[in-house]
Order: structure tokens, then sequence, then C-alpha cells
């Protein structure tokens, strides 16, 4: 289970998946299921430490381990 933490509300979804890639993209599915965003994309920062995505004005993010 890797937990994806929604920084504007502080919501967490859990999601079974073997990586941080994978659990964004779960993410990804689900919330486009409820509210299509074409420009959500999956982001690494500089240094790689975490995954973050920008979906309908929220910021989405876990550590990439």
């Amino acid at each position: 289970m890797i937990n994806v933490l929604n920084l504007d509300t502080g919501a967490t979804w859990g999601f079974l998946a073997e990586t941080p890639y994978e659990a964004m993209e779960k993410l990804r599915y689900t919330l486009n299921l409820q509210h299509e965003d074409p420009n959500a994309k999956i982001n690494k920062t500089e240094s790689g430490r975490c995954l973050y995505m920008d979906h309908s004005g929220n910021t989405w993010a876990v550590v990439n381990k």
C-alpha cells in the first residue's frame, strides 16, 4: 500500500502498487473518473525524492523510494 498525499487538503489516498509511480498513475486514473484533467502530468522533483501531480487545482505528492 502506497499513500498519496493531497498537499492542499491533507487528504490521503492509498493504492495497492509496487512503485510510487504506479500509485500516482492509479491516482490520476481515479481522479480522471471523477473529473477529467487532460493536463494532469506526473512530475518528479529536481532531487527525485518526490513525485507530484497537479490535478484540477490540487497538488498530490508521494515520496519516491
